[in-house]
């Protein structure tokens, strides 16, 4: 069954496999970002022998604590070996694939488990495998969030758990769940959520008082085991976000612009191999986080899959689990149409409302975000439950995409789907599996799949090689051995991107600035006299900071400037301690794009704006190398 899904994977990802060693599926952007992040592990680990938890060379000279962002140490470490061997290229695609094959095969497990047909197996596991949540974050590279397969094995774990409790039943739960946060801390919170209202849900701890003995050994097992296992990662983590470096200070309509609206879930699959153009222009909507849509087959067989409530006492617990994430998928307030809604109210209303928001989210809340940016003259908002958790819950002020809840509503369907699927089966082929019933399973595997089909993959592909800058740099560092050559890109805007890190690779020099979740407090500070002088140029303070970091070249992109160019080159000419070296021209690295150039350029879609809007000149530079005398 492994190889089964193996093969599904590979058509349903196609061209992922024809590119394996030179090329990542998606724009350039977060998935250079842990191509960097998988080479860093190997290189820091086998190569230098030191923890692959800080980075002297990223933000230079402050350092990189990789705390500050994912580290995603269920695929860096398990694709360690394919690093060492093949090189990162190959283990990130390799990894890719597996947790197509792992979500799928998981719930495969869980549904046969449960007493389905492997067929309908099949069909729920592929629903969950190949699922546009899964797809579109295929595409914006975040390698983190495609770790769902230990997802469906975490609550095989569990079922089991909460059906014959004992010690040894709980180790496989604390090593599934350890595993799913070390994929992404998202799912961490989340997931781990989750996990304990299906405990409470599933085994009913007030009315099974008489096995509470062996299931107390059992969680509490698997609460050892998972801290094992992830306490080295979240250590760091958790002390970089108690000493305030790993929080964010962003008003609450910034972390509101990443709701999902409920057509979001229902809304045809924009990225189809068919009617993906049409949907695409139909819609506006962030196509690297709110493809949520749950399947019109998977939703039809999901609903014939209910009819087992009484059957599967599972079922329940799924069902109410993915009805939770629904809202909570809504985030923080009700959004449609990618925007808040707004409900025109009396002026006296509104100044009512809003003194109360203000003083619930800026006074009475643990995690404390500014409301006034989400304020409207005579109209309010409508307050989800999303924005309860964040404000009163430890940690989830760390979150800030909310729509990814809806992960956990799609395992939901996905389960009732295969359930259901079993059910049409037994309904028209009754008896032991028969020609019939295959057939029906099959034509019902077939529809799911055309439902979610993308292929070829619709957002192009990135080819992964040197632009001609950094094999010169590269150069440079060979012929000047020991010599460290500390890097600065101009403008800063430009560095604020995935694909900015994997430079460091090519030519191993420092850079003087970096990419994460969260930027070091210290560069952070210096960042704004990094900006002074005409727009993001560098001036006479700004190159005396980066004297004294040891800064060597200063690579200036003369189109990311864009109107501002002739102004930026006159003041660089006339900065004495700068000194005119190279030109080099960017080569393209995107390919086979068939939909993302129909998606608005966006702020907050910022690889489509970098690929095809306003920054496209990020992406295709034309750049000045400068040293700094």
């Amino acid at each position: 069954m492994v190889l089964f899904f193996a093969l599904l994977s590979v058509i349903m990802t196609w061209p992922l496999v024809a590119h394996l060693g030179r090329a990542v599926l998606g724009p350039p952007g977060d998935n250079l970002e842990y191509l960097w992040k998988m080479w860093w592990f190997k290189h820091s680990l086998l190569d230098l022998g030191v923890s692959p938890f800080f980075n002297p060379d990223i933000f230079y000279p402050v350092g990189y604590p990789l705390a500050l962002s994912e580290t995603t140490m269920a695929h860096t470490l398990l694709g360690l070996p394919l690093t060492a061997l093949w090189g990162e290229v190959v283990a990130y695609n390799v990894v890719v694939l597996f947790t197509f094959v792992l979500s799928g095969y998981g719930l495969y497990r869980l549904l046969v488990e449960l007493g389905a047909r492997p067929l309908a197996g099949i069909i729920g596991g592929a629903a969950f495998a190949f699922s546009p949540y899964r797809l579109s974050h295929l595409g914006a590279g975040h390698l983190p969030l495609l770790g769902t397969g230990w997802i469906p094995l975490l609550f095989l774990a569990l079922e089991r758990l909460v059906r014959r409790p004992s010690w040894r039943r709980g180790l496989p739960v604390g090593l599934f769940y350890a595993l799913t946060a070390l994929s992404s801390w998202y799912y961490a919170l989340m997931v781990g959520l989750f996990a304990a209202l299906f405990l409470l849900i599933r085994a009913r701890p007030w009315r099974a008082y008489l096995r509470m003995r062996p299931f107390g050994q059992g969680a509490l097992s698997a609460l050892a085991v998972a801290g094992v296992l992830v306490a080295p990662a979240a250590a760091p983590m958790v002390r970089l976000y108690a000493g305030g470096e790993a929080r964010y200070d962003y008003s609450l309509a910034y972390i509101d612009q990443w709701s999902a609206s409920p057509l979001d879930l229902v809304y045809p699959n924009a990225m189809h191999s068919w009617w993906g153009a049409p949907l695409t222009r139909a819609y506006d909507q962030n196509i690297h986080e709110n493809l949520l849509y749950l399947g019109l087959i998977a939703l039809a067989l999901a609903l014939v899959g209910l009819r087992a409530w009484r059957a599967v006492p599972l079922v329940r617990a799924v069902a109410v689990l993915g009805a939770v994430a629904l809202v909570l998928a809504w985030g923080t307030t009700l959004h449609l149409g990618g925007a808040p809604v707004y409900i025109r109210v009396p002026e006296a209303v509104e100044e009512a409302f809003a003194r109360g928001m203000i003083t619930l989210t800026g006074r009475l809340a643990l995690n404390k975000v500014r409301f006034s940016p989400l304020r409207q003259p005579g109209a309010i908002v409508l307050p989800m439950p999303g924005l309860l958790l964040y404000l009163f819950v430890p940690l989830m002020d760390a979150m800030r995409v909310w729509a990814r809840f809806g992960l956990l509503t799609m395992f939901a369907v996905a389960l009732l789907a295969g359930l259901g699927a079993d059910a049409i089966m037994a309904r028209f082929a009754p008896g032991a599996p028969s020609a019939r019933s295959a057939m029906i399973g099959l034509a019902l595997l077939a529809l799911v799949l055309v439902d979610f089909a993308v292929l070829p993959y619709p957002y192009g592909y990135t080819e992964v090689a040197a632009q001609p800058v950094d094999a010169w740099l590269a150069e440079e560092a060979r012929s000047r051995p020991g010599e460290r050559l500390p890097i600065i890109q101009m403008p800063l805007s430009k560095t604020w991107y995935g694909w900015a890190l994997y430079p460091n690779r090519i030519h191993g020099q420092p850079l003087a600035y970096g990419y994460g979740t969260f930027v070091p407090g210290a560069y952070r500070e210096a960042m704004a006299e990094l900006a002074l002088g005409a727009p993001d140029a560098p001036s006479d303070e700004a190159v005396a900071l980066l004297r004294d970091w040891g800064v060597r070249y200063v690579l200036v992109g003369a189109h990311s400037y864009g109107e501002h160019w002739p102004a930026v080159r006159e003041r660089l000419d006339a900065l004495s301690d700068l000194e005119p070296v190279a030109v080099f021209e960017d080569r393209p690295r995107f390919y086979g794009d068939r939909l993302l150039h129909l998606v608005p350029p966006s702020a907050a879609v910022p690889v489509t704006e970098v690929v095809y809007g306003p920054l496209r000149a990020h992406l295709h530079d034309e750049i000045h190398v400068y040293a700094l005398r």
